[in-house]
């Protein structure tokens, strides 16, 4: 029987090119296909749960790898973690059913954005510095609009639209710690760009520029156009990936 594996891994994306693998780039996903092609002996391109862009973080980032051989699973669990870089962290590796699919299983996946009002030195590749006071209880405010289900046109790079747009929003909210802030939003989906997007539209809130109460008719507008600009990409980080148990489990463990 084929085995499939589900490598769980963080990394700091500060000196990748993104996720996906691009000719002549240093990658995630490129980088983690040599480790994969060191141990097994072959080429094997492993199916991330998200496409992070270039200089996003992730601190719960899955992916999978298939029609793998029972030896070849338990070469895998046994020394993927140690052929890691130094900014690529593999923090599991187990073997799944063959059902799962790290990127159309996830069932949600959970962002964080971190910016911080006070510059810090050791800190300034993880979180986008803002100088000056920021209205927390407007971004606060409009955060809230977010929740549910919405067309997320407004919030997505123009050229990645699709036929169908709508996210469900379950968890959107800042958590403040004196001057440092992090924007957790949790969804079903997440459109490309959309979160940046979305912390961008609502520093804007919080600096006064526009009104908590706007969002709304950003959402509805579907127009790019409506939106704030996109925070930069080093203070985003994919947390976490949620997935059906069922698909957690090999077969050869089910009873």
């Amino acid at each position: 029987m084929a085995c499939r594996v589900r490598i769980d891994l963080a990394y700091d994306g500060a000196d990748f090119h993104g996720w996906q693998t691009q000719p002549g780039l240093r990658t995630v996903q490129g980088e983690l296909a040599a480790m994969l092609g060191r141990l097994l002996g072959r080429a094997v391109l492993p199916v991330g749960a998200g496409r992070t862009d270039a200089g996003v973080h992730a601190a719960g980032q899955v992916c999978h790898v298939g029609d793998l051989s029972a030896d070849e699973a338990d070469r895998l669990v046994r020394a993927l973690p140690r052929l890691a870089p130094d900014d690529i962290l593999v923090l599991e590796v187990r073997r799944v059913s063959s059902d799962f699919n790290a990127r159309f299983s996830a069932l949600w996946r959970r962002y964080a954005y971190r910016m911080a009002m006070t510059r810090d030195l050791f800190r300034r590749r993880r979180e986008w510095f803002l100088p000056g006071d920021l209205d927390r209880e407007a971004m606060a405010a409009g955060a809230a609009h977010f929740l549910g289900g919405h067309d997320y046109a407004s919030f997505c790079k123009t050229d990645s639209l699709r036929e169908n747009n709508t996210c469900t929003v379950r968890v959107c909210r800042f958590d403040w710690a004196g001057d440092s802030g992090i924007f957790l939003v949790e969804a079903d989906r997440f459109l490309h760009h959309m979160v940046r997007t979305m912390v961008g539209t609502l520093v804007e809130v919080g600096r006064g520029r526009r009104g908590a109460d706007d969002i709304p008719a950003i959402l509805a507008a579907r127009d790019r156009g409506r939106a704030g600009a996109m925070a930069p990409a080093h203070g985003l980080s994919l947390e976490k990936v949620g997935y059906p148990e069922h698909l957690l489990v090999p077969e050869e463990e089910i009873p």
